[in-house]
Parts: structure tokens; sequence; C-alpha cells
């Protein structure tokens, strides 16, 4: 925002357990823009932000995530031992960005944004931690479980709009974006069980040769679910950025 806007540009932006307005309810306020709130976090945003996420599409992606989450838990209680925890991950995600997409009129849970970053946050210090721990202990460690730990990282953020640097949120965007495309065309489980670090054995003629990870895929065809997350978290991600420019 340049400094010619004036009295138009950003003023403020907080975030509480305050009344949860929808993520595309606007009450505008003259020419000193409009306020409008995401998932419990209430922002003052100017008056000429672009609004990608309209009322109707906010309902429609909340109607996904259900699904997603729905989907995701049938899968965790399919499987067990790491591929659960993984699972139990994105159920954690796809929560969150159920919540984050609902607008006024589904949700009247009004669950404080300080929540669910203290939620993700401890949700990636427990997967870096788990991670130091099997390198430490001469095992391999999934590639997955370091783009999780990624992701919940990134959720962090995302709860955090009063923090958002526009360089930073388009190479998360990107990221998503990414990942989405790895997903639909299912070029994501051929990086399961491939190791993060760690997990050598000694071979023939005493060459090092990395052992295999523990895979996290399970049977099931996660490409849909999965990319469909991903590219709303992308589309969560553009859509408050354009809202604070």
């Amino acid at each position: 925002m340049g400094s010619n806007k004036g009295s138009s540009s950003m003023s403020s932006m907080s975030m509480g357990s305050g009344h949860h307005h929808g993520m595309s309810g606007m009450a505008m306020g003259g020419s000193h823009g409009s306020t409008m709130s995401m998932g419990g976090m209430s922002m003052s945003v100017s008056h000429g932000a672009t609004n990608i996420l309209p009322s109707w599409l906010s309902v429609i992606w909340t109607l996904v995530f259900l699904v997603i989450l729905v989907v995701h838990l049938r899968h965790l209680i399919d499987t067990r031992d790491g591929r659960r925890i993984w699972h139990s991950g994105h159920v954690l995600m796809a929560t969150g960005m159920l919540f984050m997409f609902a607008p006024a009129s589904l949700d009247h849970f009004n669950i404080s944004a300080s929540f669910w970053q203290i939620v993700f946050a401890n949700a990636c210090g427990a997967v870096v931690i788990w991670m130091l721990a099997q390198l430490l202990s001469g095992r391999s460690v999934n590639l997955l479980w370091g783009i999780i730990a990624i992701d919940f990282a990134a959720m962090v953020y995302m709860w955090t709009p009063s923090g958002f640097v526009a360089p930073i949120t388009w190479i998360v965007v990107a990221y998503f974006g990414a990942g989405a495309l790895l997903w639909a065309t299912n070029r994501m489980r051929g990086l399961d069980e491939r190791p993060l670090f760690g997990g050598f054995t000694l071979g023939a003629g005493g060459t090092l040769a990395a052992t295999r990870a523990e895979p996290l895929i399970c049977e099931k065809d996660l490409r849909w679910s999965m990319g469909l997350m991903a590219l709303g978290m992308a589309y969560m991600f553009a859509a408050m950025q354009l809202l604070l420019t």
C-alpha cells in the first residue's frame, strides 16, 4: 500500500475470540475502508482491497473441507502406527481450514485465532522433535514428515495475518499450489518411503546405502482429498494477502 491512499489504507489488524462475521462479511466504513473477519480474526482492510472469496465460495470451501475431514477420519480409523499419526495431522489441518473458511451462519464456536496458533505450533514442534529423535537414534525419517511439519508451520502463519509479508505469502501459495499438483498427479506417492535423513546401512564392499523409511501413504486414493486440501490452503493464503494489499 502506498502512502497516497491516505485514510483508505489498512488502519489496524486484531485477533480475538469475538463475534465471527464470516469470511466475506464486510461492513463498509466510508472512505476509511472496511472491516472483515476471517476465522475469528477481525481485520481492517483498505477500501480498494481485492476480495476473491465471496460468501458463496466460502460456503463451498467449507463444505469441501468438511468432506475432506470425514474422509481422513476414516483413513485414520483404518490405519495404524505412523500412518495413523500422519493422517491425524491431516484431520487437524482440515479442521483448521474448515473453521477458517466457515461463514458466520455456520460457525457458532467463536474459537480464537490464538488457540489455532498454539495448536499448530505445538503440532509442528512435536513433529520436529520426533524427527530429531529419530535422527539421533540412526533411524530413517520419511520425507513426508518434513512436508507435514512445513504444513503445520504454514497454518501458524495463516492464523497470524498481522505478520503477513507479501513475498513469504506468495512463496507459501506457490508451495501449496505445487503440492496440489503433486497430489493430483499422484506423484506425491513416489516420495513416500524416501528418507529425509538418517537410516544408513553398510552394504557390500563397505558402501553406505540409505534405508527406506516407514511408508505413510495408505492404500486409499488420496489424490483428490489431499489435492483439494492443498489447493484450498493456497487459495486462502492468496485471498488473505490480496485483502491486505
